[in-house]
């Protein structure tokens, strides 16, 4: 276990490291790919309109600089001259940043709509940027720096895990094989979820050593006992 643990965990490194590289390498890409400046459908100065084809289905989101007007203060109207309602910003529409280092924020999200024209009305007195976050996001994902960053982080993140308790199972395994004295001669040998009792071969005395004084003693007895009966035998 601790074997595979290593590998594991040498394996998860060098993915992470794949992702790693492969980020510094495709964030200026990426970052490029978001910029609203550069990305964008439409983009307003203050108080102006234009107009603009959505799809179905799409994610539209407006955009304006972080800090200088971060009210919605837009208008989508459609065809028919109906007023498109849009979503107010949420906790995971994260502000983005352009290549020159702007902030954008999002004021105003758009989903659903028809494919048809609409009518975009800027009515705040700053820049408004109109951006397709569906187009964007799939560019972004088809990119090759993406993927390698995805695939380092998406396979060396869980092998890290998996080799993090491969290795405290082999740990904990090697604790239990180990033998526990319980005198100067036995000791526990916890194997396999067996305990057993070891003998301590080295310190155990060779049984002849004490055992020679006996065996001897034992023969001279018989040798003795054997010449009287044959002295018996031979008086007259």
């Amino acid at each position: 276990m601790l074997r595979i643990g290593k590998w594991l965990a040498v394996i998860s490194l060098v993915f992470l490291l794949i992702g790693t590289i492969a980020y510094f390498y495709a964030q200026d890409d990426m970052i490029e790919i978001l910029d609203p400046k550069t990305t964008n459908l439409v983009e307003l100065p203050p108080n102006t309109s234009q107009s603009v084809e959505l799809e179905r289905m799409g994610l539209y989101v407006a955009l304006r600089v972080d800090g200088e007007d971060i009210l919605p203060e837009l208008k989508l109207i459609n065809s028919s001259g109906t007023e498109i309602e849009g979503r107010e910003a949420a906790w995971y529409d994260f502000d983005r940043a352009g290549v020159d280092g702007t902030v954008y924020q999002t004021v105003m999200v758009f989903e659903n709509t028809k494919n048809e024209r609409y009518v975009i009305y800027n009515e705040g007195e700053t820049t408004l940027w109109l951006i397709d976050e569906t187009s964007n996001q799939i560019e972004v994902m088809t990119d090759s720096g993406f993927i390698a960053i995805s695939c380092g982080f998406c396979m060396g993140i869980p092998l890290a895990i998996l080799a993090v308790i491969t290795l405290l199972v082999g740990w904990r395994k090697g604790i239990g094989n180990q033998k526990v004295s319980i005198s100067d001669e036995l000791y526990i040998d916890k194997e396999g979820g067996k305990i057993k009792i070891v003998t301590d071969i080295q310190n155990v005395p060779d049984p002849f050593i004490k055992n020679n004084g006996l065996i001897t003693g034992k023969t001279e007895n018989i040798e003795k006992s054997d010449t009287f009966w044959e002295d018996w035998d031979n008086q007259k």
